[in-house]
């Protein structure tokens, strides 16, 4: 029987990349007045600017500003203030999520266990044969052995794409289908 097409191989590729997206992540959040943007904006009378930097880990993962200004349609103090607080935060999140991309960084709860970095971190989502597996040795090793024959450009981006801990054993066998030279 084929192994790829048994139900304890496959693998939903949605359901996949959902659970590579869930977790906890421990921020820490610095908001601030934000003097240059004060400055920038002096001749504006009552200017509010804050800037908050997010990061994880001690690395910085967003900046963000929010602005606002206490006059004759704004004239609630408290609430000016806060909205310009609050769309620093807003902007430094949204600001965020490209660098996370290019950081990889990975929810806390999947870095714990070797368990989450072979796909098994939710079960509510599949059933005991429905849950995904990684990428064998064998399967990657063969996979680089055929990658080798591509062009520079493609080789990257391949070797980049296998070297993912989520990389999946339907993914890899894709690929190697891909790769394969026509008979």
């Amino acid at each position: 029987m084929n192994n790829y097409n048994s139900r304890a191989n496959r693998i939903d590729p949605l359901q996949e990349e959902i659970i590579k997206n869930t977790g906890s992540f421990t921020l820490n959040v610095t908001v601030e007045k934000d003097v240059e943007m004060t400055n920038k904006f002096s001749h504006i009378q009552n200017f509010i600017a804050f800037k908050t930097t997010l990061r994880k880990d001690n690395n910085i993962i967003g900046i963000g500003t929010g602005s606002a200004v206490l006059n004759q349609y704004n004239k609630f103090l408290s609430r000016t203030v806060r909205f310009a607080y609050g769309s620093s935060i807003v902007d430094s999140i949204v600001r965020s999520v490209k660098i996370l991309d290019a950081l990889s960084i990975m929810p806390a709860s999947q870095k714990e266990s070797e368990e989450d970095l072979e796909g098994r971190d939710s079960p509510a989502f599949y059933g005991e044969n429905d849950m995904p597996q990684v990428a064998t040795e064998k399967q990657l090793n063969f996979a680089k052995k055929l990658i080798e024959n591509c062009g520079e450009e493609e080789k990257e981006q391949y070797l980049e794409q296998i070297s993912s801990p989520y990389f999946s054993k339907f993914q890899c066998s894709e690929l190697i289908k891909k790769l394969m030279p026509a008979r």
